[in-house]
């Protein structure tokens, strides 16, 4: 037990829980934990009225970038498990964002391409998650945000650890939910995704 907690009575609780004055604020992982969590939450509270999540703009930056993307191939390339991945494109071809067509190469397989009002939205939706990140990240400098960029990409980059094909995350269906959801967002800084 903690030298300060047991100058509390059984009632009491610590003055402060601070997060900034606990010594996981030293840890590379409870930062970069709680960075993403600050963003996501306010890409979530931004995209609300849209009726999309982060998961949905994922979905629009990676077809916006590339082009018409093979299904399976879309989903591992965000980290979505292929019985999620069915799902949210079902959903989003239901909204009329997205159409799956047959593969010319491979008859079995499906290209996922946007539609007129998947485009219009992930435009809308882009620049919510570019303002976003200036507010998030507004204290740093320029200078500073193109380092933390380089360092992580780094850090991500397949070739450097096990690769994303092993990573298995379910999404959830409703807007809100915070459990099992995708915290990776394409930065739309590069390509056609501007």
């Amino acid at each position: 037990m903690n030298h300060r907690q047991e100058d509390l009575g059984p009632n009491q609780e610590p003055l402060s829980l601070d997060p900034r004055q606990t010594p996981a604020r030293e840890r590379y992982g409870f930062l970069l934990a709680m960075a993403a969590h600050r963003l996501r939450s306010r890409f979530e509270e931004e995209l609300e009225p849209m009726g999309v999540q982060l998961k949905h703009v994922q979905v629009l930056a990676m077809i916006h970038h590339f082009g018409p993307v093979a299904q399976q191939r879309l989903g591992e390339s965000i980290c979505i498990d292929r019985t999620s991945m069915v799902g949210l494109l079902d959903e989003m071809e239901h909204r009329d964002l997205v159409q799956r067509q047959s593969d010319p190469v491979d008859r079995r397989a499906h290209r996922v391409h946007l539609t007129e009002s998947g485009q219009e939205l992930f435009r809308r939706a882009n620049d919510t998650v570019e303002a976003v990140e200036d507010e998030v990240l507004g204290p740093l400098s320029p200078e500073e945000r193109m380092q933390l960029k380089s360092m992580l990409q780094r850090i991500v980059d397949p070739g450097a650890w096990s690769g994303f094909e092993h990573i298995n995350i379910k999404v959830s269906g409703r807007a809100g939910d915070a459990t099992g959801r995708s915290d990776a967002l394409p930065s739309g800084g590069e390509g056609r995704s501007r």
